[in-house]
This record gives C-alpha cells, sequence and structure tokens, in this order.
C-alpha cells in the first residue's frame, strides 16, 4: 500500500456485557498484522456513548468504573500483542458519538487510515455495514477500511477497484495496485459503462449487428483509457496478474457482479463530494452497494473531499 504511518482502529464493545464483538477483533487482529507490515504506528480507540462523567459521576457509579475496566483489559492485550511483535501500540477511551469522535481524532492526529469492523449479522439484517462505517465512509477525510471478520488479509487472493474514470477513480487505481502487491493478490479493475443512444438506434430499427458494434466501440474506448490510467502506475509487478473488466449496465450492479462471480476480498473504491457540499458523499452507487456488498471495503477520498465535522 501507499506509505502508512498512522493507523487508527474504532474498537466497538457490545453496550451492555462490554465484551468484543467478533467484527471488531478481527479489525484489531488485521490491524496489528498491517501495522506490523507496513512499519505503521497504532491507536486503538473506543468511544463510549454520551457525555465524558465528572468525577462525582465515576465515584458513584461502580458499575461505569468495572465497564471501562473490563474494555480496558480486552484493549490490553491487544497492546501487548502488538508490542510483542515489534508494533507501537497505543489506545485511548473518549465519550460521544462512535463516527464522530474517530473522526475528530483523524483529523487532530492526521491518520493515514482507519479501519472498523463490520456490524455482526444477525437474521433481520442482510447489510454488513453498521452506522458507524457509514458515516466514517460519509464523514471521515482519510480512507477508510471496512473489514470482513472473515477474511484474513494474509490469505486474501482477490481485489476488486472500481474505476470510473474520475480523478478519484485514478488514487483507487493506485491504492488497489500498492495493496494487491502488499498482500500479493490478483487485481480486477471494473469500470461500468452506458449507451447513451441505445434508446434512439432501437426506435429508429438500427439491427442487432449495428447495436452491437456500437456497444462494443464503446467498451473498447472505455478499457483503452482504463488501460492507460492503469499504466501510470507499477501493476506490472503485481504477481496475481491484473484483468480489466468493462460491462454495460449500472455501476452498483456490475461492480456487485464482479465482485460476487470472482469471489472477492476487498473492494476499492472512490467516493464522491458532491456540489461543494462538505461531506455528502458517497454518491449513489456506493449508497446502494454497501446493502449488498459482502465483502471488505477501502473507501477512497477524492482530493478536494472536505470534512463537514469540526475539530474543538
Amino acid at each position: 500500500m501507499h506509505t502508512l504511518s498512522r493507523i487508527l482502529v474504532g474498537v466497538d464493545f457490545h453496550r451492555t456485557t462490554g465484551e468484543l464483538p467478533l467484527p471488531t477483533r478481527r479489525a484489531i487482529e488485521k490491524s496489528l498484522w498491517l501495522a506490523e507490515k507496513a512499519g505503521a504506528k497504532l491507536t486503538l480507540m473506543s468511544v463510549l456513548r454520551g457525555p465524558a462523567p465528572s468525577s462525582k459521576d465515576k465515584l458513584e457509579s461502580s458499575a461505569g468504573t468495572e465497564y471501562q475496566k473490563l474494555i480496558s483489559e480486552q484493549i490490553e492485550t491487544f497492546i501487548e500483542k502488538g508490542r510483542s511483535a515489534g508494533v507501537e501500540v497505543s489506545s485511548k477511551i473518549v465519550y460521544g458519538r462512535g463516527w464522530q469522535e474517530l473522526t475528530r481524532e483523524v483529523i487532530r492526529e492526521d491518520f493515514d487510515l482507519i479501519i472498523v469492523g463490520t456490524r455482526e449479522k444477525s437474521a433481520t439484517t442482510r447489510m454488513l455495514y453498521g452506522s458507524t462505517a457509514v458515516k466514517l465512509l460519509r464523514k471521515c477525510p482519510c480512507p477508510v477500511w471496512v473489514t470482513r471478520p472473515d477474511v484474513d488479509p494474509e490469505s486474501a487472493t482477490t481485489i476488486v477497484a472500481a474505476d470510473d474514470l474520475s480523478p478519484v477513480g485514478e488514487k483507487v487505481l493506485h491504492t488497489a495496485v500498492s495493496t494487491a502487491q502488499f498482500i500479493d493478490a490478483r487485481l480486477l479493475i471494473v469500470s461500468a459503462v452506458s449507451y447513451p443512444h441505445e434508446g434512439a438506434m432501437i426506435r429508429t430499427e438500427c439491427s442487432e449487428e449495428d447495436l452491437d458494434k456500437y456497444r462494443l466501440k464503446i467498451q473498447t474506448d472505455a478499457e483503452r483509457e482504463v488501460f492507460e490510467r492503469l499504466s501510470m502506475t507499477d501493476y506490472r509487478t503485481i504477481q496475481q496478474g491484473t484483468q480489466i473488466v468493462v460491462q454495460g449496465g449500472p455501476a452498483d450492479t456490475v461492480v456487485e457482479q464482479v465482485v460476487v462471480e470472482n469471489h472477492a476480498d476487498l473492494l476499492v473504491m472512490g467516493t464522491i463530494g458532491r456540489g461543494g457540499v462538505p461531506g455528502f458523499l458517497i454518491g449513489n452507487t456506493a449508497e446502494r452497494l454497501l446493502y449488498g456488498l459482502q465483502c471488505s471495503l477501502l473507501a477512497i477520498k477524492p482530493d478536494d473531499f472536505v470534512s463537514p465535522v469540526k475539530v474543538d
């Protein structure tokens, strides 16, 4: 991956028991692996709901003290594991809204990457991405990696990069190439195209042969443009190979199809900020994708992205 010097991990806990859910444990383990491999510093941060208790409240609330002690003990286990591997690990517990405090920490301390886990699966929801992850995707200015608990980065085999031929798409390509090199994975670059004149051609009773030629030209031109952008990277050093996939159809449908058909472990895609509105992302394609996506996601922000979160 691109140079990583500081990684922040959002550490979630069950509100009643104080136990670490499986997705969070896996996210921490993956971040330890990544920090060791990249030589990066790691911060484990947990955000407890509500305002910070006063000194009097702390003295009067033994239950709250025990809850925080349980959290600290679990975090300390991972800190010791990281330090034994030579990783510089620190932790902090703050009060507030999870996504907001994590975003503030990213801005204050200039983190290169934030990692959070997906939500735990249940019988009532198929969506892996909980509210904190979605808010971070929308509001946090640095890349956001939402990790699926059953994907080990050391054994990941396929990365899909979604290139919409925009400036942030170029950042996606560079990030995806370096990530594929980093974890020794195959890289698939997918781009969705539309056929703006197809309807008019059908209405004028163009032959199926002419329609096929028209669609092929659109796809060929898009594939050529993707390849030209890819040539600006060092993709040739990816040992597991690189492939460009251009298909017609809605972007979210095309991307999800490629992810599913190739059993992708990670999707790298860009986010957008429309109309100059700070934090107004992630675009219709990404929003729809989140409801069906069953792999880990690495979201890249455009250079002009401005977070709406303010640091006190």
